[in-house]
């Protein structure tokens, strides 16, 4: 009984240790991490860090590098200590909201602006680690600072205490532009020397001076990078590679009459009088060249200037080998143009450039200032002139006109007669074709008929031979079978003996009644009851040959 309780007390006691064990684990040491936050674990024992390291290891006294995400842990509340910590969340932004636009007041060289949610990049600070080179302020994973390495959009468990994120958007390249990707990190390329040409006097290029620049970066190197980003999204770190926008595409470029006179496009014709002129240059940026130009330029407005610079100069230099008059003919002034767009466009290739066209418009031609003053410019009287040669050329072509016509309404009768003409030929053949025919059909008529007529004769000729020897045939075939009957009797008679003999035979070949009473009542008495004359005239016939051999058995002939 003693045993028996002992037993229980124990068995009871463990249960008790057990259930205080479980309730101090579940409470004390549970440790319960929400969906939104990360788990930093503090170590409470082991060996002290060395000196400047503020990150412990597995063994070591202190805050742990790894972290632990949402869910239920259990840990000795004597040897950890913990903390929580918000997750890192890199946002993919909201397409719903994304949006695109130039501002009014942009220029041809601006690119549209972006509003909305868009994805974003997280930038590490690395806290620990060894220290940073000298003068690098982008580091390599280990090293303490900026990594080079940046978070696209997720969630992530940092640590506080071994990063800092710092949250930019995204590099986004708009449609109809391209991103030139300037790469902060590396060795400096090389220069090279490049040659740019202008157009002289005689329009024929000029070299200038070389120009020293440098040359693009590639893999590795710092510097305009050759390959540019097309529109899209993309995960770049800005400290290590810097993206300039620009837009890609054909422009216009006007060089109009302002009030700042040194901007006109002025110059002398070979004859001596004034051309002002406007030009408007359609240019283009494409994204090959892209990388090319601003590396050469750094900025897209000193484009503008060159070819302003450049259009000024070879519209003087070969507008000066023309006459005045050439400026206000078509013929000339479209040679003009394109004399200057192929060497605008030949200029502006060297710089990779790219020119669509020159277009000359509102050309003006001054003379002298008294006759500008009197408006008797060479444009006007040009113009006069055109327009008497115009009228007289008018008049001759309206006399030209008249002529033309009245030979219109001189062939118009010729040809009305001849038309009714050729409608009386006309009739007069078709009148000779239907006699023709209607003679040619009586004619045709005539020896069918003939034809019908002889053939129904010979039909007839032949019925009647056809009846003849059918006739014929029929009684040939009456007689023969006559004959063959009569053949036939005479030789059953000759078979017979005689013709009473044959009578006989016929008549007892068809004789068959199905009774026969006889009756004897004496000589010369012989009844029947046969039903049938023919029976009885049989029976006639029996009894005459019965007699007749009786005659003959008694009277033998005679020899």
């Amino acid at each position: 009984m003693r045993l028996t309780r002992l037993i229980k007390m124990i068995i009871g006691g463990v249960m008790l240790f057990v259930a205080l064990v479980v309730g101090f684990v579940w409470t004390v040491c549970r440790v319960y991490v929400p969906a939104n936050k990360c788990l930093v674990l503090i170590h409470k024992t082991g060996t002290a860090l060395p000196s400047g390291e503020k990150i412990a290891g597995p063994d070591q006294k202190g805050i742990q590098r790894d972290t632990r995400g949402p869910g239920r842990y259990f840990f000795n509340p004597w040897a950890w200590d913990w903390e929580l910590h918000d997750l890192v969340m890199v946002s993919a932004g909201d397409p719903a909201s994304w949006k695109e636009y130039y501002a009014e007041s942009a220029s041809d060289t601006a690119f549209p602006k972006i509003e909305g949610k868009w994805p974003e990049i997280g930038i590490l600070v690395n806290k620990t680690g060894k220290p940073a080179p000298a003068g690098t302020e982008v580091v390599d994973e280990g090293f303490q600072g900026i990594q080079k390495q940046v978070l696209t959009p997720g969630t992530y468990r940092i640590n506080p205490y071994v990063f800092d994120v710092k949250k930019e958007l995204a590099t986004t390249v708009p449609l109809g532009c391209c991103g030139v990707v300037t790469s902060q990190l590396g060795d400096m390329p090389g220069v090279e020397t490049v040659e740019e040409s202008s157009v002289g006097p005689d329009g024929q290029p000029v070299k200038g001076h070389p120009k020293v620049i440098q040359k693009l970066a590639e893999a590795g190197q710092r510097g305009v990078t050759r390959d540019v980003l097309q529109p899209g999204i993309y995960y770049l770190n800005p400290y290590v590679y810097k993206v300039q926008i620009v837009q890609v595409g054909y422009n216009q470029l006007a060089q109009v009459k302002t009030k700042d006179l040194s901007t006109h496009i002025t110059f002398p014709s070979k004859d001596g009088f004034t051309i002002d002129i406007e030009v408007i240059v359609v240019w283009g940026r494409h994204p090959s060249h892209i990388a090319e130009m601003l590396n050469r330029f750094g900025d897209m407005g000193k484009i503008k200037q060159i070819i302003l610079g450049q259009m000024r100069s070879i519209c003087r230099n070969l507008g000066s080998d023309y006459q005045s008059t050439d400026f206000i003919r078509g013929e000339k002034r479209e040679l003009y143009q394109q004399a200057v767009t192929e060497t605008l466009r030949r200029v502006c290739r060297e710089r990779d450039i790219e020119i669509l066209i020159a277009l000359i418009h509102n050309i003006e031609v001054h003379g002298s200032p008294e006759a500008d003053k009197e408006g008797m410019d060479l444009k006007s009287t040009i113009q006069r002139g055109f327009i008497a040669i115009e009228q007289d050329l008018t008049k001759q072509a309206q006399r030209e006109t008249a002529k033309v016509k009245a030979d219109l309404e001189t062939s118009k009768m010729a040809v009305e007669i001849a038309r009714e003409q050729v409608a009386a030929d006309t009739r007069k053949k078709v009148a000779e074709i239907k006699a023709e025919g209607e003679k040619k059909s009586q004619e045709t008529g005539a020896q069918r008929d003939l034809e019908v007529a002889t053939l129904e004769k010979q039909i007839a000729e032949l019925d009647a031979e056809m009846t003849r020897l059918l006739g014929r045939a029929k009684a040939d075939v009456e007689q023969l079978k006559n004959q063959a009957e009569a053949d036939g009797k005479r030789m059953m008679i000759a078979a017979f003996g005689s013709g009473s003999a044959y009578n006989l035979y016929k008549f007892a070949e068809g004789f068959a009644p199905d009774s026969i009473r006889l009756i004897f009542a004496g000589p010369g008495t012989f009844w029947t009851d046969l039903s049938h004359v023919q029976d009885a005239a049989g029976l006639k016939l029996l009894d005459s040959a019965q007699g007749t051999e009786k005659s003959a058995s008694q009277n033998p002939p005679r020899r």
